[in-house]
């Protein structure tokens, strides 16, 4: 997001590269540190172009609300007053009572773009969003690890992101909007959420190798889509994988970073980040080992990476929440990730010393974790006033 020469001088080494887990030699841990520094957003005279439309945050499963407007209708409203131009949302068609619960009454859709094409997320593909990611999951590909599936398998996959495509470039193609289609966790769907792999099962290889299929049959069918469909558009629709075991790989256990990445080329590949968040320096070097292993293609060029998910809970995480916030977008912005998605406006998880848990909506922020922009008495939380901040300045 900086500029180039901020690229160059973050550019690994073939020390980086091959550290591991070692620590560098200190003269270059410093000199990365002081560039994060440089680039950390209060020290920064202007932020960088696109700022509100390459950093955002997610809105699912939300645990309150403030309207009687559709949930997801809600929080996109939400985001664009907050300030910025970039919002995730869920479309996967057998999670909606879980990830939009209130103020609609879902109907059964089959398809991805069946739920595209729905009155919520039809009126959101409206909004005056300049990004737009969805996790978008279809019912026809949940069977993907199971060993064994056939050619046709993975041409219904194919077929049912060709299909979403098609129908975002013919709603959207008169607008200047980046629309990025991903999946969760990768590496959680790998293992099995949780799962250490420390020691791997003795089939891993191969399901590392069902889940490259898997991800081809994907791109695919995006990548189809906008040949036959794109060619004038103003929009442009990717597709991205998201890893979120990174730094598994510096203890020797396979990540999908190292083990499906490099089979496999994407628009991109999201980092959900949290094993990155010691400190800017370590969220760097996350990123990097991103790049040494992803295939991106000519959309976005080499080394796409972006942040698809980062946050901390504020009720069990209360000290340095700004400062904290600002020493990963140093890191960030140093590095020039196209894409920066906060976690998340409304917080999705209750307070797990609770019990019996509350039942929602919440009304009280001492019953939830702490995810959020937006507490549940409609104060800002101190990551939302830190966004809505630099939100105000970049605009």
């Amino acid at each position: 997001m900086g500029g180039a020469p901020a690229l160059a001088r973050l550019a690994p080494t073939a020390e980086d590269a091959n550290a591991g887990e070692a620590a560098l030699a200190p003269e270059r841990r410093e000199e990365l540190q002081r560039l994060i520094a440089a680039h950390r957003p209060s020290r920064l005279a202007r932020l960088p172009e696109g700022f509100r439309r390459r950093v955002g945050a997610t809105h699912v499963a939300g645990k309150y609300h403030f309207t009687t407007q559709p949930f997801l209708l809600e929080g996109a409203a939400r985001l664009l007053e907050l300030g910025t131009r970039l919002g995730k949302f869920w479309l996967i068609p057998r999670d909606l009572e879980r990830s939009y619960p209130f103020h609609h009454r879902w109907e059964r859709h089959d398809s991805l773009v069946s739920l595209a094409r729905s009155e919520p997320f039809a009126q959101l593909l409206a909004l005056p969003f300049e990004t737009l990611l969805f996790e978008a999951h279809a019912p026809v590909e949940e069977a993907w690890k199971t060993p064994g599936r056939s050619a046709s398998f993975y041409e219904a996959v194919t077929a049912e992101f060709y299909e979403l495509t098609a129908h975002l470039y013919r709603t959207c193609r008169d607008r200047a909007v980046t629309i990025i289609l991903q999946h969760w966790e990768g590496d959680w769907l790998l293992r099995g959420t949780g799962q250490s792999w420390d020691p791997p099962p003795a089939d891993w290889r191969a399901q590392c190798e069902r889940m490259q299929r898997w991800l081809a049959a994907r791109q695919a069918g995006v990548a189809r889509a906008r040949r036959e469909h794109g060619g004038g558009a103003r929009c442009r629709v990717a597709h991205a994988a998201e890893v979120n075991r990174v730094a598994d790989a510096w203890r020797g256990i396979p990540t999908m970073t190292r083990a499906v990445l490099p089979d496999v080329e994407l628009d991109l590949v999201s980092y959900s980040a949290y094993d990155g968040l010691a400190d800017g320096f370590t969220l760097w070097r996350g990123l990097e080992e991103i790049r040494r292993h992803a295939r991106t293609g000519p959309l976005f060029g080499p080394g796409a990476v972006y942040v698809g998910e980062i946050g901390l809970p504020e009720n069990e995480q209360p000290e340095r929440i700004a400062e904290r916030w600002d020493d990963w977008l140093g890191a960030l912005l140093a590095a020039e990730v196209p894409y920066i998605v906060q976690w998340e406006l409304f917080c999705n998880e209750l307070n797990p010393r609770i019990a019996p848990p509350p039942r929602p909506p919440v009304k009280d922020p001492a019953q939830l974790r702490g995810f959020w922009l937006v507490k549940p008495d409609g104060t800002l939380s101190q990551t939302g006033r830190y966004f809505h901040e630099l939100w105000q300045r970049a605009g």
